[in-house]
């Protein structure tokens, strides 16, 4: 089968559409820079779950199996699309990782195993450093050929946001023909079996909504308690726990920031620190030890650093101070480029560009090179003094804030 012609589009705000199938690089804040592969019929959002707080729910199509979806690209269209990607994009970036994501669930896909072949076999000639990812919603996990062909990637990002049936249905809303969550639970371990014989890595992603009126949250200290008695079991890699942005369905709300530091340090509590993060807003995941770790400084103990008195007078004194903490404040889990800061600070390219080489060199952002562009992202001491002005703290006892 011939790539189709049409291009990608649900997701295609995300990065340069290259074909109808690669797209990016992107910044991932998991993965770092990736390089996207959509092996669902271009054009079409085809998945087995409807969840409450997936942005595509209300375009795409539910479906039970592969049988139900047509137009899929062939593993031998994904090898060309790849391939010629990766001619480009290898001149000018250092890819981290390669990831099946897309406009559903990839597992659908009836050549996965075949897919998975061609990628690595691309990957190992063009992008021999770069991760093979797939992101799974999990819920074709009880098919034993579905564990197997994921034992071809380095690392499976798989969902998991209950263990309670009930629960499991009011917010992933699964397709009527799928087995039960038991089955799920099963084909999950089967996997973590079949990837730790062949050195792969498991990252369970958990979508965490709080409970509104209807009561159909999963952030419950009882739903936790069960969903880390599980995940102690199952013995993951690591644990992601996030929680949307924003919700299109009245009935999933998003947690705080506090209430998902809270999470991610009740299910480290039985899992240890070091294997669950919090994703919090844009930025990187950050480990359940270091959420500890600042919030014990927090509400006791007070970081012994001085804010140097040249930081100061950038940040209080003189044309322009006011303006370098405002790029500060939008850099804050967040990675722009020159031209975004401008606009979102609201003064011309060429004023941010001399804001941003001042703000650099004192040690305040750090530049990312992407590309032929440069972002920019707040450092931790950057954190530090925009937490003390805020705090109206000018030398020492800075606040130990992470968030």
């Amino acid at each position: 089968m011939d790539e189709p012609a049409v291009a990608y589009e649900p997701l295609c705000d995300t990065g340069q559409v290259i074909s109808s199938i690669v797209f990016g690089p992107n910044i991932s804040r998991r993965l770092g820079t990736v390089l996207g592969i959509n092996v669902l019929p271009p054009g079409k959002a085809a998945c087995t779950y409807r969840c409450l707080y997936c942005p595509l729910s209300p375009f795409l199509e539910l479906v039970g199996s592969t049988a139900e979806v047509q137009g899929w690209p062939s593993s031998a269209s994904v090898a060309r699309a790849l391939t010629d990607a990766l001619g480009q994009v290898r001149l000018h970036h250092e890819l981290d990782a390669l990831v099946l994501i897309g406009n559903g669930e990839p597992t659908l896909h009836p050549e996965l195993d075949r897919v998975l072949h061609e990628v690595r076999k691309a990957r190992d000639i063009l992008a021999p450093e770069a991760e093979v990812v797939v992101f799974t919603n999990s819920s074709l996990l009880w098919d034993r050929r579905i564990s197997e062909a994921l034992s071809k990637a380095d690392c499976v990002v798989a969902k998991l946001d209950a263990v309670d049936e009930d629960l499991w249905r009011a917010l992933n809303r699964p397709h009527k023909a799928l087995p039960g969550l038991k089955d799920l639970l099963r084909g999950l371990k089967e996997l973590r079996e079949t990837l730790s014989s062949v050195g792969s890595r498991l990252i369970v992603s958990v979508m965490l909504l709080g409970p509104p009126k209807a009561g159909r949250g999963n952030a419950s200290e009882r739903h936790l308690k069960a969903l880390s008695s599980f995940l102690s079991d199952l013995g993951p890699d690591q644990v992601h726990l996030e929680t949307p942005m924003a919700s299109l369905e009245p009935e999933a709300r998003p947690l705080t920031r506090e209430e998902l530091v809270e999470a991610a340090l009740y299910v480290s509590d039985l899992l240890g620190d070091e294997r669950v993060f919090a994703l919090i807003g844009t930025t990187v995941p950050i480990s359940a030890g270091l959420l500890r770790t600042s919030r014990g400084m927090e509400e006791g103990a007070r970081l012994k650093v001085r804010l140097p008195e040249d930081i100061m007078v950038l940040l209080t004194h003189g044309p322009g101070a006011r303006t370098r903490v405002k790029i500060l404040e939008t850099l804050v889990g967040r990675k722009m480029n020159c031209n975004q800061l401008a606009k979102a600070v609201g003064v011309s390219w060429w004023s941010a560009q001399r804001h941003l080489e001042r703000l650099l060199k004192a040690g305040l952002i750090r530049a990312i090179p992407f590309g032929r562009r440069t972002l920019y992202t707040i450092t931790q001491p950057g954190l530090y003094a925009l937490m003390a002005l805020k705090r109206g703290l000018e030398g020492p006892g800075l606040p130990a804030r992470l968030l």
